[in-house]
Order: C-alpha cells, then structure tokens, then sequence
C-alpha cells in the first residue's frame, strides 16, 4: 500500500509526497542483498556464500542506491493514480534514504494539464482572408522568372566594367590583415551596381579593367550569421577576370515551353501561376486567421500551461527550423546559429500555441466535436494525393507508430477551429 499527498504548486504543477511502509523496504533491501550475494566474490568466499554483513559493507551504498529507484518505479504510478494525475512529462523526483527499518520517502514534482472551463468563444475577432491576386502581380512573378532564367554572356567591344554588369571575380577576404576562413573564392560573378559584397553586388568595381584587382571593405551586419563576424570590418582582395551580362529571354510561348511543365503557352502559364498565387495566399491567410483567434481565444481565456509542453512545442518549432534550412541546401552547424536565443525567441510563441491547443481540446470536449473515420479518411486521402502513396499504407503507418489517437485529437482541434471560424467576426 502506497501512502501519498499532493500538494498545489500551481495549477499545472503538483508536487506528490510518497512514503513507503518498512516491511516494503525490508523486502527491497533482502532481495537485492541476496542477488549481489549470488554474483560478489570476495576473497577468503566462495561466490554466492559471502556473508550479509560483508556485502552490506562493501556495497551497501550501491546497493541502497538501487533499491530507492527500484522503489520509486514501483510506485509512482500507484502514486499519481491515486490523485488521478495524468503527467504530460515525467515526473521530477528527488529520492530519500533508504534504511532498513525505516519507511522509505520521496516528492514527485508533476506536471499536469490545467482544468479548462472555455467561455466567451463564439464571436472573436479575425481578418478577412484576402486571397484575390492581381494581373501586374502575375505580370510581376513572369518578369521574376524571366530574370532566373537569364543567361549571362560575355561582354563584346569593351573590357572595362560599366553599371550593370557582371564581373567574373576571384577574391579572398581578410581582417586584421589575417585571411578569413572561408572567404577564398574563384569565378565568382558580381553585379556591378551599389550594394554589399555579402550581396554579391560591388559598385566600387565600376570602371575596372579586366586584369585589374581592386581591394573592397565590408563591415558585416550585426545580425550577421555568424556570430564572431558580427560588427567586424574586412578588407576583400578582388581580381576581375572577365565582364559578362544579362540577356533576359523573350516574352512568349517559346520562353514557357523552355520552362518546361505543364503549360504550353503564355496562357497556361498566366492561369497556373494564378492558381498557384491564390492557393498561397490563402494558406497565408488562414494561418493569420488561426494566429489572431488564438489569441483572442486566449486573452478572453487566461489559463497556465505546462512548462514541459512548451519546452516540447519550442523543441518542435526548432526543428522545423533546422530542416527548413537543410532543404534549401543549407547546413545549420556552419551558419553559427546560437541555439539558446533562437528557443528564446520561439518560447513566447510556442507558448501561445499550446494555450490554444488546451482551450480548443476544452472547447471540442464542450461542444461535443469528434474526429469520425470520414475525417481520418479524408486526411489520408489528402496526405495520399501529396505524397503520391496510397491511402492505405499511409494510415497502416500510422497505426503501426500508434499515431492514429494523437492525429484523431489534431483533427478535433482543427475541427475547434473551423467552429471558431463559423462563429467568428471578421473585420
């Protein structure tokens, strides 16, 4: 039999005292003694005949130390059930002494979920979602891809660079007089036109000949993503080795066709991007709408989140992050990224979510919304059509990781949401 209290810390916070009968430690403490009994050897005894009060000298402390984390495994759960406490993270436990004779003793601090009563939920505030994409923004978005697709050839007639152009370069950077790790290249092109050279842009290149080198500053940014460069000056060696330009292609149905795709001709192309355009504008915008919910949801609806869920979600966003930059081909461990601001950063946020998540579990709980298998159904339907998998594998999976109760309660949340939503004034 376990005996326990709770105590209030907060009200996501408890703090559980346990304390074990003597004849439950006694036991530990035999059984334990008898198996170090059968494997010690000591001088003088044979193994498994090595007398209590030897091992008890030689190895009690291990021993004791074992059987306090063997008593508080055993009964933590029976301890939390009996307050019926559900942690979200596992608990923090500081053990007691454990000695023969003597109850054992030991705190659990736990973290729970809040008690969540929603009120004053229908009716909140959120922006019109705009989605409406003008002809000169797609006109915008072709010139865009004429320019990516330009091609640079070079430079006829002249060998002195003028505004504009493009220098073919080979340069080395260096502070203090001392060459900069990493800033060593070759055949590097640099638009000739007023910016930094971290933009690859260097005006200071205009009237250079071919042949010519020319030394360049740069002071680099004090959001620089490198921390130790931050504030710092460099001077920049630049060799030009030859001038080159832009040709952008031609504005019609040859220029789509080299893009290749889908679309054949100006037309087709137009339409698609106005698709495309509209269908990220409105996922920009239902992301503001969610945002501007939560938190009003959660103004009209203070309530304390569990720490270890934040620290979780901040986890989550991080490495969202991290693999957002693997994907456009960058490498998180060569960017200089100070990790312990970065979660900072994302805590504020991290916290509002998970607000909002507890108020929309409350919130689907009241309003007795469900997530059917019509709607895991269609969610796999959905992930099947995007990643080109069947829909029955894809929910195998999941079964498999048993991940199909914790997408049945993102779904109820989603399903909070869009009740929000209806009930919503927009503005």
């Amino acid at each position: 039999m376990v005996q326990s209290r709770i105590e209030d810390l907060s009200p996501v916070v408890k703090k559980v005292s346990v304390e074990l009968a003597p004849d439950r430690v006694k036991d530990a403490l035999d059984t334990a003694y008898t198996s170090v009994s059968r494997t010690v050897k000591l001088k003088g005894y044979r193994q498994g005949h090595v007398p209590r009060r030897l091992v008890e000298r030689y190895f009690g402390d291990d021993v004791k130390k074992d059987v306090a984390q063997k008593l508080v495994t055993g009964s933590i759960h029976e301890a939390l059930a009996n307050h019926k406490l559900d942690p979200v993270a596992p608990p923090r436990v500081e053990n007691g002494s454990v000695e023969a004779g003597q109850p054992f003793k030991y705190t659990a601090t736990v973290e729970v979920r809040p008690k969540v009563e929603p009120k004053d939920y229908e009716g909140l505030s959120a922006p019109k979602a705009e989605v409406e994409v003008k002809d000169a923004e797609i006109d915008e978005r072709i010139e865009e891809m004429r320019k990516e697709h330009a091609m640079f050839v070079p430079v006829e007639g002249r060998d002195v660079a003028e505004l504009g152009d493009y220098a073919s370069c080979d340069y080395e950077g260096f502070i203090d007089g001392a060459p900069l790790r990493g800033a060593k290249r070759e055949g590097v092109l640099l638009e000739v036109v007023p910016g930094s050279l971290l933009e690859n842009k260097a005006e200071a290149l205009l009237g250079a000949r071919i042949g010519e080198a020319r030394e360049i500053g740069v002071t680099f940014p004090a959001d620089y993503a490198v921390e130790d460069l931050r504030g710092k000056e460099a001077r920049f060696q630049v060799a030009v080795k030859g001038l080159k330009k832009r040709e952008v292609p031609a504005l019609d149905d040859a220029f789509v066709q080299d893009l290749g795709g889908e679309s054949k001709t100006l037309s087709d192309l137009r339409a698609k991007l106005r698709s495309e355009m509209e269908q990220q504008r409105k996922e920009r915008a239902e992301h503001e709408q969610r945002e501007k919910l939560l938190e009003a949801l959660v103004a009209k609806n203070p309530i304390e989140a569990p720490p270890a869920l934040v620290e979780r979600n901040v986890d989550a966003m991080l490495q969202g992050m991290l693999e957002g930059f693997m994907r456009r081909g960058l490498d998180p461990r060569q960017l200089g990224l100070n990790f312990d601001r970065m979660r900072d950063e994302l805590r504020q946020r991290a916290l509002l979510e998970v607000k909002g998540y507890l108020l929309l579990e409350a919130i689907a709980e009241k309003e007795k919304l469900e997530a059917s298998e019509e709607d895991l159904d269609k969610h796999f339907a959905k992930m099947a059509a995007e990643l080109k998998q069947p829909a029955e594998k894809l929910k195998a999976a999941f079964r498999r990781q048993d991940s199909l109760e914790s997408l049945k309660a993102r779904l109820r949340q989603d399903k909070a949401l869009a009740f929000l939503l209806a009930k919503a004034n927009f503005t």
